[in-house]
């Protein structure tokens, strides 16, 4: 009898284990991804939850062993159509963020950006995320890409690139670190906000509820307000 309640017991544990959801985030942010795996755990109940820093190990990652669901930007999102949108993040009541081209000293044209280097943090791989800057300035780039948002300002300090493409909110945090004389170009450009997508097998209540749980400065962190159901 009591072997029994013993095999009953690691059968369980052995079941439960197996049919754990997962959960992959990739939002590029200044915070480490290690401290922000723990932060979204701590919000996601019966949920394993993997962060990534870089494109590179994320798209790897998402093809070697797919998760249940994925948080990230929505371009991120729109390339993984196996995976059904589930939640959107908004921010002042948008859903996307108006994106510029900043330089130093004198504003990038329209008619340049053939021949700029251009420096972008990387969302999709070398290919995809090139053709993906193009059909958003309407325009050929030469893209140098970076794995971290800490990684644009000493590109353009240093002049590795003679633009960098960010959000408004990035643009900001820029002028308030840096004493360059930092121009933005606005270039009509507006890319999603971080929205999550799953598979069929993972529950869309179970993802609203970890979602909009998050708090104030986790949700900042992520670049958004809250989150709507979809």
């Amino acid at each position: 009898m009591y072997l029994r309640v013993v095999v009953y017991c690691l059968f369980s544990l052995f079941s439960f284990v197996s049919v754990a959801e997962s959960l992959y985030v990739f939002v590029p942010t200044e915070m480490r991804a290690n401290k922000l795996e723990q932060k979204i755990d701590a919000y996601c109940d019966n949920v394993d939850v993997t962060v990534f820093g870089r494109a590179k190990d994320f798209h790897k990652k998402l093809k070697s062993q797919p998760p249940s669901a994925i948080l990230s930007l929505r371009p991120v999102i729109e390339q993984n159509q196996i995976f059904d949108k589930a939640m959107m993040g908004l921010k002042n009541g948008s859903q996307e963020e108006t994106y510029l081209l900043v330089s130093i000293g004198e504003p990038i044209q329209q008619s340049e950006l053939p021949n700029t280097k251009l420096g972008v943090v990387d969302l999709l791989g070398r290919k995809p995320m090139r053709q993906f800057v193009e059909g958003a300035l309407n325009s050929p780039v030469k893209l140098k890409r970076v794995t971290k948002l800490e990684d644009l300002l000493p590109l353009i300090t240093f002049g590795a690139v003679d633009a960098i493409l960010v959000s408004e909110s990035q643009f900001v945090d820029l002028q308030s670190r840096s004493n360059l004389q930092l121009v933005a170009s606005d270039i009509q450009v507006k890319i999603g906000l971080a929205s999550a997508a799953l598979t069929s097998s993972f529950s869309k209540s179970q993802l609203r509820d970890c979602l909009l749980a998050f708090d104030k400065n986790l949700n900042s962190t992520l670049g958004v307000d809250k989150w709507q159901t979809l």
